[in-house]
């Protein structure tokens, strides 16, 4: 059994430290780099890019609503042709400073609010997918296991990896539950080893109301922010070894 461990990354600005970033990406296969949208900026994302680059990590970009204030997790009202035009535009840039860095784009994963909502618009997702396949239709595409994304990325001929979380409550729907229900987001490292270890081993989660959902697990999320991630992620490797699950990339 396999399984790519990926983490949102590179998401502050100038002077901000990012020495919880670089530890960490020794401990993921996959980094998703933020765009600039909303959050980061030319300095941070070289440097995440170099450092991803050199522990051999697959190097994303994550594009999210233009929305540094609300980072990214409140929806706009945008046209297609919008998020069409904001998502070439960030995936663009990364691929351009991955390939001046010497390396090459692997996947894309979208952020917060364009996340979600691609997950469930199926218009909206294909303008993402169009987005992509106009930069580069070797990219792999990271999306929300089981939503509209996944469909229409397969659709366009994409490779998709269907995304599950460590650390996020799910809704009966395959939905993740919003951030301000309470118990939405798994705080304790043994709660989200157990969600996980249910989600790659069986392919299934229990939900916020009790119910079991079945969901395709390729790539697991795991949030900076969550507390003791880096303590985590050290058991998701001892829990890996122990089942004999290997962490390793999406094959592009």
């Amino acid at each position: 059994m396999r399984l790519d461990i990926n983490c949102d990354m590179g998401e502050g600005f100038g002077r901000y430290r990012l020495q919880e970033d670089l530890g960490i990406l020794k401990w993921i296969t996959s980094a998703n780099i933020a765009c600039g949208f909303h959050s980061g900026d030319p300095h941070v994302i070289c440097t995440l890019v170099e450092a991803a680059l050199r522990n051999n990590v697959m190097v994303g970009a994550h594009p999210g609503y233009p929305d540094v204030q609300g980072f990214g997790r409140r929806s706009m009202a945008l046209s297609t042709r919008e998020v069409y035009e904001l998502v070439l535009y960030q995936v663009a840039a990364l691929d351009g400073i991955t390939r001046g860095l010497g390396g090459k784009l692997h996947h894309v994963k979208l952020h917060g609010a364009l996340y979600n909502e691609a997950a469930e618009r199926p218009e909206l997702a294909e303008a993402v997918v169009r987005a992509i396949t106009d930069i580069n239709e070797e990219l792999v595409l990271y999306a929300l296991s089981g939503s509209s994304l996944v469909h229409v990325g397969l659709e366009y001929g994409l490779a998709v990896a269907e995304e599950v979380f460590a650390d996020r409550a799910y809704l009966p729907t395959g939905r993740l539950a919003p951030r301000e229900l309470e118990g939405s987001v798994l705080i304790s490292k043994e709660e989200q080893l157990a969600q996980t270890s249910q989600l790659v081993l069986e392919q299934k989660v229990r939900t916020v109301d009790g119910s079991t959902i079945e969901l395709v697990a390729d790539t697991l999320c795991v949030h900076i922010e969550s507390p003791d991630t880096l303590l985590f992620l050290k058991e998701l490797h001892r829990w890996a070894r122990e089942h004999d699950v290997s962490l390793e990339p999406i094959s592009s």
